[in-house]
Formats: C-alpha cells, structure tokens, sequence
C-alpha cells in the first residue's frame, strides 16, 4: 500500500478530514479537524491521505517535554471510508520502520469491535474511562427540559437576576479580541503561567482565534457589567454532531453560574446538529460530576489497544 508522505496538519487539510468524518458517521472529539489541526503541535501530529482513508500518528510532544525516555509514536483509527484492515497493516509497517512499539490511544466501541473481529487475538484492550466523551442531545442543552434540570435552570435564573444587562453574543473576528481576554484573566487567575498545559492551551485558544473563519468555527461571548465575562468555541465534527473545544468564564461570574448561562446559549445556536460532543473529563472529580450533571445521552467510550 503506498502512500504520500506524512505532513503536519494545517488548514488546508479541514475540509478533507471533514468530509472523512462525515464518511465515517463518526462522534469523537479526537477526529474533529479543528482539533486535529489545532493540536497538531502539542501532540506532534503528522497525517496523510492513504486509499481513501486519514492516517494519524502522534509524536508525543508532551511526553517529551517532561520525561524524554517516555517518548513514542502513538497512532489514530484511520478515518474515512476505505480499506481499513489494509491502513492499519501500513501502520504497523510505519511503526516498524521506526523501531517503535504499535498503539491504538484513543479508540471507540465500534473501532475496538473492528479489530477484535477482523484482526483478532492481535491486540491488548484497556479502557480508559477519563478520556471517554460526554454526547449531549442539542435540544436538551438548548431547552433544559422536565425536572432533572431544575437546578440548571435555577442557576441560569439567578446570575440573570444579578446580572440583568447580561447579553450572549455570536463569536465573529469583530468580537474573537473579547473571547481571548476571557482567556487571558482565565489563565491569570487560574496559574497559568509556568504550567504546561494551560500555557499549551493558552497558544491553542489564541490560533483558533486567529483562524475563526478559515476553520469555520463557531462560539460566543458572554457579557455583563460591560465586559465580557465567559466564552466558548467550536465546530462541527459531522453534520450530525458538533464539538464544543472551550468553555472559560472568568471566576468571579462562574460563581454566578455563568457556565450554565453560556452552555445554554451556545446549544441555542447549534440546533442544526443533533448532538453536542463536550469532550473528556481526564479524570478529575470536579469536572466529572458536573459533565454528567448534564445528562449525556451518549457516553462515547475510549479504549486503548496495543
């Protein structure tokens, strides 16, 4: 199977990994093209287009700026509508030709039956329950229906009582300066400075930005008290399902409740997808709990497979 050279990603690539997406009727944040383009740095992330399918492997980036003897190549499911036992086979041939041990990181039920049935006895499977994704009913975060929602509702009702001039305005490159300051006093007052992540997250944020139109992203700002005070960003993963990328608000008005306020907002923009993707949990409590506080209709587990 030959196939052209792997390449970073860029923006030039959206619309292919769109459409291979699409193709593929799949639901994951992970093979969304705005996070495949706009990760490609942190994760050393390098594609190609081989007999009709995406191929995706990660160099690990962050594996080594912390510990450089832990550094390896991770890959991605192919994407698309081709012949995937014939793609997988060239990846175990790439992994080889670099010396470096075969992974599946980041696999779905469907992906995992795939190899358990056409490849069997083949692979190790561990789940991985911190990077499964939360898949939310867009009408159900856009309309917050029936009793199990109460709380929502009484969070939203009361930061619009104490913040009565409160407006949610689309994200446009008019407005993307307001969503970055969100971010800058996020990272501030959260510690960004120095830590890994949030800095990595930080430099994401400020491209996406920056590329707003060229990705075709889509998001809000929230104001009140004549600042701008949460926002978010995202985009599709198919026509079926979006993904949202980034939800901030600035501390002081989380404490009001202004998460529920902007989650509700955006789903009111997106009701021409069917479902909301609002991505992992990585394993932290907090985040946990407040994601299924939600209600996923989905909850899209992740398994590993070396």
């Amino acid at each position: 199977m030959a196939c052209p050279c792997w390449h970073e990603p860029s923006p030039e690539d959206a619309e292919k990994l769109y459409m291979a997406a699409c193709s593929a009727n799949l639901m994951g944040c992970t093979d969304s093209y705005a996070n495949i383009i706009l990760y490609r740095k942190k994760y050393g992330t390098q594609v190609c287009y081989c007999g009709g399918t995406v191929l995706r492997k990660y160099g690990t980036l962050e594996a080594t700026e912390k510990d450089i003897s832990s550094t390896r190549t991770l890959y991605g499911f192919p994407i698309g509508a081709g012949d995937m036992r014939a793609a997988i086979e060239f990846l175990h041939k790439d992994a080889a030709e670099n010396g470096m041990p075969f992974a599946f990181p980041l696999l779905t039920d469907r992906q995992k039956l795939f190899l358990e049935t056409k490849m069997p006895n083949k692979y190790t499977f561990t789940e991985r329950r911190s990077d499964s994704d939360y898949v939310y009913l867009t009408k159900a975060l856009s309309e917050l229906p029936g009793g199990k929602y109460h709380k929502k509702k009484n969070h939203i009702s009361q930061f619009m009582r104490k913040h009565p001039d409160a407006v949610y305005r689309p994200l446009t490159r008019e407005n993307a300066a307001d969503a970055l300051f969100v971010e800058e006093t996020w990272f501030a007052a959260n510690g960004g400075a120095g830590d890994y992540d949030k800095e990595a997250e930080r430099g994401i944020i400020s491209e996406a930005l920056a590329l707003l139109d060229v990705l075709n992203l889509s998001g809000g700002v929230l104001y009140a008290d004549n600042k701008p005070i949460a926002m978010t960003i995202g985009s599709a993963i198919t026509e079926k399902i979006a993904d949202v990328h980034f939800e901030k608000a600035i501390p002081e008005y989380d404490r009001d409740g202004a998460y529920a306020v902007i989650n509700q907002e955006f789903a009111k923009t997106m009701t021409k997808y069917e479902y909301l993707n609002r991505e992992e949990d990585m394993g932290i409590e907090g985040l946990r709990k407040a994601k299924l506080s939600y209600h996923p209709d989905i909850l899209l587990a992740k398994w590993s497979a070396e």
